[in-house]
């Protein structure tokens, strides 16, 4: 008999029997279809030595100044950059101060307690701490996390060797820095499709306690970066990965860089003004536009006030009193550095320092409470789930956006474009994303557009494009070419091209969704891998824990679904970086669709069709061979022959085969109504394209 062509259509079918999947595949791994024929996905490669700290839920990549790349991540613990091979920590700052001989120590134990009155910290919180002096034996300097909080007043942190005496009150005059808290892991709330936590707190209203896992909202601001952790603020940050001093002999150590005022006096390393007309001391300093900076200084005062500024705008309040040590955040504005001493003022300025924040600050003026945040491309910051304007109160369903072009001003006034809208459907805003000439979002029960309209009485005008197609988690929606996709937590894949949403049509929508791990779904990530017309969603997988284990993916030129295993968390497609930069469980960025390996190591792969019926499927039929058809096969494939008498029956497995760019035929010896072929590889490097696969069968006289 002829060798015959194994029918081998493109895509994964899942949510069927074998049998009735005849011609698809019902499983793959690493495997995509271009051309309607399966290959071999990209490999991957490592793009950093060093690991990132959490479980990263968010990625941004953008394009600075200078037209460098950048990317940003959020993990449920950091905010980190991602430039030139390295990470940089540039977590959100809450609070900073100084502190005096906090600490306090027992013999032989790590633990250090720290007074701070009204510190606000919990158990978890990660603080650093800096310029302190050693008590008990040690130093505690750097970054801690609280071990323990004992009272409003005092907390405990662990370091890293035991002290060597009882000691303390000590540690001297040492500054501090409050970081954002850590978020959750993974999501503790109720059962149930849904965006965070189910049936709890009152109706319409956020529970008081967060029972969702930290994901972020991260996009740029011209070259800046804006970031918000769900349920928390808005943080800029401009890239910056060294601190530089931009004073220049800020100890006052000579008569010199310094414009001096009427009454003012440089001498004995210190700058000094007596009573006489209000005059300023200054000095011109370069400041990076649209940065956050800290100035630092000590200053005494036996009369009048002390105003610092830069230019005419003023940094902080006045200082009135008799002596102090000052730490300011200040946004960039024009002019010189200056200390203004009105006519009544008599003191002096010391150590004075002023640097780029290497951190991310709060914006002033934003909401500070936000499900999710855009900038739309109006150079407008939109959020969703967010703060109301006029009462203070949050609401799940309300929507603000700033004025344009400053991302500092919120509060809408006839002469800004600042504004906010709320939304009549659903329960609470779940996501949002920027599309052809439209903001769309989403909410746990439909999609609404929002259109720039050019009025400053309107500014946007919204649109509700359909029900029961709300988002399932907030990374779970990508648009590519101006058409979204998302997963819908009615249990679909959905898409919105225009028009009305719809369903796609799944090959695999059952597998998918009947096997999401519970509580978990606002880990989905959806991204695009636009170079091969894809669309792909990081889930977790019930069978395998609580973390994305697995992904299905969409080809939405060909219409063909695949699915697989990965152990990533969150992914974004090439643009500002010249691969995908996708983020592992193990906390490790890659290069994705990058060579053809494991960052060096093996790649796995495979493929199992579907039961084939061998004939007509009335008599048994024996397999003597199989000719192999593969196109750029790298590193070598195994082929396996699973055979059944009836489709229900136990498989009788043959093989696996191994296969080489030289081989012609195998011999294969198999008696069965039905076949299945599994084709796999692990091999660095590993590719392959599939041809048409035939098998010489040979009829036998037997029916069973």
């Amino acid at each position: 008999m002829p060798y015959a062509k194994i029918p081998l259509m493109a895509g994964v079918y899942k949510d069927d029997t074998p049998l009735a999947a005849e011609g698809f595949f019902v499983d793959a791994d690493k495997i995509r279809f271009v051309r309607g024929k399966a290959q071999t996905i990209g490999g991957w490669e490592v793009a950093t030595e060093h690991p990132f700290s959490g479980v990263c839920r968010g990625l941004h990549a953008w394009r600075d100044n200078t037209g460098l790349g950048l990317a940003s991540l959020g993990t449920h613990t950091h905010l980190q950059a991602y430039f030139d091979g390295e990470l940089y920590d540039i977590s959100p700052v809450l609070s900073r101060g100084r502190l005096t001989d906090p600490f306090s120590t027992t013999a032989s134990s790590s633990d250090v307690s720290v007074a701070d009155t009204g510190h606000g910290r919990t158990k978890g919180d990660r603080l650093r701490f800096l310029n302190a002096a050693a008590v008990g034996g040690i130093t505690i300097e750097g970054e801690y996390v609280v071990a323990e909080v004992i009272d409003p007043d005092t907390y405990v942190v662990t370091h890293s060797n035991p002290a060597g005496s009882t000691a303390g009150p000590g540690g001297g005059d040492l500054d501090y820095e409050y970081l954002l808290p850590a978020g959750l892991a993974d999501g503790t709330g109720g059962a149930g499709y849904g965006t965070g936590a189910y049936s709890v707190g009152g109706y319409g209203l956020p529970s008081a306690t967060v029972y969702y896992p930290r994901t972020w909202s991260l996009d740029n601001w011209g070259q800046n970066l804006l970031a918000c952790p769900r349920g928390g603020g808005l943080y800029e940050w401009a890239p910056i990965f060294s601190a530089v001093e931009l004073v220049t002999n800020g100890g006052f150590d000579a008569d010199s860089d310094w414009t001096k005022g009427s009454g003012w006096t440089i001498a004995a390393g210190v700058a000094t003004k007596t009573v006489a007309a209000a005059s300023d001391l200054e000095q011109e300093i370069s400041l990076s536009p649209s940065a956050y900076f800290q100035i630092e200084f000590e200053y005494t005062r036996t009369a009048g006030t002390l105003q610092p500024k830069i230019g005419t705008t003023n940094i902080g309040g006045a200082l009135s009193a008799a002596s102090g040590h000052v730490k300011e955040v200040f946004f960039a504005a024009s002019g010189a550095l200056k200390f203004h001493g009105d006519s009544s003022f008599a003191g002096s300025v010391d150590n004075v320092t002023v640097t780029q924040l290497m951190a991310a600050h709060q914006v002033p003026g934003a909401p500070l409470e936000n499900t999710s945040m855009i900038v739309t491309p109006e150079r407008i910051v939109m959020v969703g789930g967010t703060v109301e304007e006029s009462a203070g109160v949050f609401n799940q369903l309300h929507v603000r956006w700033s004025d344009q072009e400053n991302n500092q001003v919120w509060t809408a006034t006839a002469s800004n474009q600042a504004g906010f809208f709320t939304l009549a459907k659903g329960a609470r805003v779940v996501g949002m994303r920027n599309s052809r000439g439209e903001i769309l979002i989403w909410t746990d029960e439909g999609l609404y557009a929002a259109r720039y309209v050019p009025d400053p009485n309107v500014v946007y005008s919204f649109s509700y494009l359909g029900a029961g197609c709300g988002l399932i988690g907030p990374n779970a929606a990508v648009v590519v070419n101006g058409t979204a996709y998302w997963m819908s937590n009615a249990g679909g894949f959905c898409r919105y091209a225009g028009g009305a949403p719809d369903v796609l049509p799944s090959t695999v929508r059952r597998d998918v969704f009947d096997h999401l791990s519970r509580v978990q779904h606002d880990k989905i990530y959806a991204f695009s891998i636009a170079a091969h017309n894809e669309v792909w969603w990081l889930y977790p997988d019930g069978r395998d824990g609580n973390e994305c284990s697995r992904y299905v993916s969409y080809n939405f030129a060909d219409n063909v679904w695949s699915t697989g295993t990965f152990d990533r968390t969150a992914w974004m497609d090439a643009g500002a970086l010249s691969y995908p930069l996708a983020a592992s469980t193990a906390g490790r960025l890659y290069f994705q669709e990058k060579g053809n390996s494991n960052d060096g190591s093996p790649l796995s792969w495979s493929a199992t069709s579907a039961a084939i019926d061998i004939g007509d499927g009335d008599r048994l039929m024996r397999i003597m061979g199989c000719i192999p058809d593969f196109e750029d096969l790298v590193g070598g494939a195994t082929l396996a022959v699973d055979t059944y008498l009836y489709p229900n029956s136990g498989a009788q497995s043959h093989g696996p085969y191994s296969i080489s760019n030289a081989t012609e035929k195998i011999d294969i010896r198999a008696v069965g109504r039905q076949a299945a072929v599994r084709l796999a590889g692990l091999s660095a490097p590993a590719f392959v394209r599939f041809g048409a696969l035939r098998l010489d069968l040979r009829p036998t006289d037997m029916t069973r």
